[in-house]
């Protein structure tokens, strides 16, 4: 392998993308019964894989833009600041991203109409102005709130709806579990940040609310995430196996112990890795917990 194919592993952040993957895992789950539409679903995850690196992109491209990315910086190195690809490359490669998953998004309109319109456009417009444009949304304290949003109740009931051609309540109650864990891979990374964002004049919720604080949230969101299942399961109690989703998350306690008291230096990496890890386990055993 070359350094120019590692320079694009680095800058698209391949382990990102199963916790990208992960509302979809679960949208599928909660539409099996009805029976799959198979050329939907597996358009559904392209579109989402290439939403998710376009995202990544852009978060590389435009950080070192705004001067946010610096010498400092405690995340995975960034392509552009360290001038590993021209920004001109990344630009374009974050271009493509969206322009396939726009293609994708074309045919997936063919299959769910409008609404799949709606979904889409409104996800291409908040991966690019999450930290593109004149005022990013993530310099406003809103990355977790669209987080949520996004990869919850947006991608797991657009997931379903795309299989069967509806929605219900139980599917969007059940989106904010990946939803809350996407919330909390956003607050944990804006923790992690919390100096040089503060020193930069990035308006974070972790910058907002100080660290101790920021800590409380980012393990409140873990805790939210667990309560999605017991709300599945007490409207479907033959489903005991979603249990097993919220169960999990013993196997990462030793992250979450870091998150309420470890030192905020580049260890944190490791929890947020683990964070966006234990985002696919749950959102599978979800997902597997509905459909058996």
């Amino acid at each position: 392998m070359n350094d120019q194919t590692k320079h694009w592993i680095m800058a698209i952040r391949p382990r990102t993308l199963p916790a990208g993957a992960a509302p979809v895992i679960l949208g599928l789950g909660l539409a099996w019964e009805q029976g799959l539409c198979w050329w939907a679903a597996a358009a559904a995850l392209a579109c989402c894989i290439f939403m998710q690196i376009g995202a990544n992109l852009v978060n590389d491209y435009f950080d070192y833009a705004h001067g946010v990315d610096d010498k400092d910086r405690l995340g995975p190195d960034r392509v552009t600041q360290q001038g590993l690809i021209p920004p001109g490359q990344v630009k374009a490669a974050f271009m493509a991203c969206f322009g396939a998953a726009f293609l994708l998004g074309v045919a997936l309109v063919y299959r769910g109409g409008w609404p799949i319109v709606i979904i889409g456009l409104a996800s291409i417009a908040f991966a690019y102005l999450y930290t593109g444009g004149p005022k990013p949304l993530s310099y406003l304290g809103l990355g977790e709130v669209l987080a949520f949003i996004f990869f919850g109740p947006v991608a797991v009931g657009g997931t379903y709806y795309l299989q069967t051609l509806e929605i219900s309540k139980t599917v969007i109650v059940a989106g904010m579990g990946p939803g809350f864990l996407a919330a909390m891979l956003m607050s944990v990374n804006n923790l992690r940040d919390i100096a040089s964002d503060t020193r930069t004049g990035k308006r974070t919720v972790a910058v907002m609310l100080g660290e101790r604080r920021a800590r409380i949230f980012s393990l409140s969101l873990l805790l939210f995430s667990w309560l999605m299942p017991l709300v599945y399961l007490g409207e479907h109690p033959a489903k005991l196996i979603v249990i097993a989703a919220p169960l999990s998350a013993q196997f990462f306690k030793d992250h979450w112990r870091a998150i309420s008291n470890a030192p905020l230096d580049k260890k944190m990496n490791l929890v947020l890795a683990a964070t966006g890890q234990y985002t696919f386990v749950y959102s599978l055993l979800f997902a597997i917990g509905v459909a058996v």
